[in-house]
């Protein structure tokens, strides 16, 4: 990491009363409805709740403590690299129709950034997990799952992260997989599609995510 990064992100931590005073969801505002609608409908699960990929946090901030204000014991896990995209899993991308300039997305952030927005807004109790979720270790999974939000973007990994998690499902649990409208510049909804056509599972989307609900 070059000095200048460095430089850069110690600023944002520092400033992060001033930037990050809301949170800094990424969400569209529908997709973020649908999501809090869904995992508010499961609040007497005791599951847990996973976000695999979760950029800044703030989308964690306002599902954690909504969560929380509502009753809901159980935990709430961040799957992220924290650091951008892997290279080959973005390059597979580009050579499906991914313009190459949107490969630098998400390189700024870090897991002790997001840590200390997490904190300010008083998330002390999220965890987050570094790493790529294609070759995340089974101790920092958990057996059930009420609920998972999936934001990749990339198609390869949508696709292995659905075989990670959906038979860790419990009955009646959701995963919403963020970026799948057909025109997007993400692929995500390519991997979503070849797991449902492999699980002949109905594909369904909401406002651009694609959804699976475990029966």
């Amino acid at each position: 990491m070059g000095l200048l990064t460095v430089l850069k992100a110690k600023a944002r931590e520092m400033m992060i009363p001033l930037i990050y005073r809301y949170p800094p969801t990424g969400l569209q505002p529908d997709r973020l409805g649908v999501y809090l609608s869904e995992i508010m409908a499961r609040a007497s699960s005791k599951a847990a709740v996973a976000e695999i990929g979760c950029s800044l946090g703030g989308t964690t901030v306002l599902a954690f403590k909504a969560l929380r204000r509502s009753g809901w014991k159980g935990e709430y896990i961040c799957y992220d690299t924290f650091g951008g995209f892997v290279p080959e899993q973005f390059d597979a991308d580009v050579k499906i129709g991914s313009p190459r300039r949107i490969g630098t997305m998400f390189q700024e952030s870090s897991q002790q950034l997001v840590r200390k927005i997490l904190n300010y807004h008083g998330c002390l109790e999220v965890q987050l997990v570094q790493g790529d979720i294609t070759k995340v270790a089974k101790a920092d999974l958990r057996d059930k799952y009420m609920a998972v939000l999936l934001d990749i973007d990339l198609s390869e990994p949508t696709y292995d992260a659905l075989k990670i998690f959906w038979p860790r499902m419990e009955k009646g649990g959701i995963i919403l997989v963020d970026d799948c409208p057909a025109d997007s510049v993400w692929k995500a909804r390519v991997g979503y599609a070849r797991f449902c056509k492999e699980m002949k599972l109905k594909e369904v989307y909401r406002s651009g995510l694609g959804v699976l609900v475990k029966a």
